[in-house]
């Protein structure tokens, strides 16, 4: 498939679709300790060659007996038991239960061959070498059972799971001290605009500070991803030619904002046309603020276009990049908190669109509430730190009503 020059917007679950289809990034592999692990992808299915735990365990304080020898006891037929011995945690059992025999045992501790139920120490008589147990217990009972936790040949973590502190513990436990997991994604962040000056220039009151490849470069800081922040790139056809040329041959992923839309030096398009051969180009995505996003794939690697407004440049980072990101890597996105909330203004969209409204949730009372941050335009970059979660309005839904029960994303947290 050659072009796809959409001309009406298209809605994010079909720009997933028909991107995802089209990466064929190919990542490498690496080894890296265990414990440097930490938040990168798995390259390999995790796999135990043993039973964990690798014998029958007792689960409480108390002691290891035959549960046969027990069945018939109760308060008024106490049955007694001789005591051979102790086993304590990470001892080897040094005795075998035999016919009237016991031996007191510690939480976790090897349970000795020849017993099969421990009675917990607060339903015990210790009586010199003896114990006396007045009610009778299932056999089996209080045993944590070979292989209970994991069994050798068992999946314990998939490839593509990205790992986490409890996938730490288990690599520890399993003594996988190297571990192969998918080289970093290298994503190239490249702001356009003649307009553009860094934070720390001196400009006049009509140049724009390029906060946004600094927003993007921290969306991307995760241990899986090697985000590279480019210089400005003015508005020049030429120029923005040469460094989306030069920065896809040495990344996996492109991220350009500004230069997206559809005016006189809204170059990028153009430019990434010039490339190479493009697998797929869409311009224009169902949704507010960002509808100008547009994602090229050429030679197999993603180009996201972004709105050169810090607000549609976050919201097409959001719906768009973020879960592109994820599919590259055949990794799952982590779920977003969400709460419910009870909306305190009406708020609308336009049909067809997915609209990202700006909210801030509060707790009052017992209830939560979400008021709509009334600031226009997606350049109002305080609009983001203002609010702490947007509340997603459907393509088919024309807004919500003031006091409706609605579903906000949370990106902070909620202040009473």
């Amino acid at each position: 498939m050659g072009y796809r020059f959409l001309k009406k917007l298209t809605n994010v679950e079909d720009v997933l679709n028909f991107v995802s289809n089209k990466l064929t990034v190919k990542l490498g592999v690496e080894e890296v300790k265990f414990d440097d692990s930490l938040g990168r992808v798995l390259a390999e299915d995790i796999i135990p060659d043993f039973d964990e735990p690798s014998t029958d365990k007792s689960a409480v304080d108390g002691y290891a007996i035959r549960g046969v020898d027990i069945l018939s006891a109760s308060q008024y037929s106490p049955v007694r038991l001789k005591v051979i011995g102790e086993v304590k945690i990470g001892g080897i059992p040094m005795v075998k239960g035999f016919k009237g025999k016991a031996v007191k045992i510690a939480t976790g501790a090897a349970l000795p061959d020849g017993f099969d139920t421990v009675v917990p120490l607060e339903y015990v008589k210790v009586l010199d070498n003896e114990i006396e147990i007045s009610k009778s217990f299932p056999i089996g009972d209080n045993i944590i059972k070979r292989g209970e936790d994991f069994k050798k040949g068992q999946i314990m973590l998939r490839k593509g799971k990205i790992i986490d502190p409890f996938d730490i513990s288990i690599l520890s436990l399993l003594r996988k001290i190297k571990v192969k997991v998918l080289e970093k994604l290298k994503i190239a962040i490249i702001p356009t605009g003649n307009e553009m000056i860094e934070p720390d220039e001196t400009g006049d009151l009509y140049k724009t500070v390029n906060t946004n490849s600094y927003m993007l470069y921290a969306f991307c800081k995760e241990p899986w991803m090697e985000p590279h922040r480019l210089k400005i790139v003015k508005d020049d056809l030429e120029s923005l030619t040469k460094i989306i040329e030069s920065s896809i041959k040495s990344h996996h992923v492109l991220i350009i904002t500004g230069g997206t839309s559809v005016g006189e030096l809204d170059l990028v398009p153009e430019a990434v046309q010039k490339v190479g051969k493009i697998d797929l180009m869409i311009r224009g995505i169902g949704i507010q603020p960002g509808r100008p996003t547009g994602v090229a794939v050429i030679n197999g690697k993603p180009i996201f276009m972004l709105s050169g407004f810090p607000v549609a440049c976050a919201t097409g980072f959001i719906a768009v990049v973020r879960p592109l990101l994820y599919k590259m890597v055949n990794a799952l996105e982590p779920p977003r908190p969400v709460v419910r909330a009870i909306l305190k203004s009406r708020v609308s969209s336009s049909s067809g669109v997915a609209k990202y409204v700006r909210v801030k949730v509060r707790k009052i009372g017992e209830r939560l509430f979400a008021e709509p941050v009334r600031i226009t335009g997606s350049s109002a970059l305080s609009s983001l730190t203002e609010s702490n979660g947007f509340l997603v309005i459907p393509p088919d839904l024309e807004g919500f009503d003031s006091n409706s029960e609605v579903e906000v994303i949370l990106y902070n947290p909620i202040q009473e």
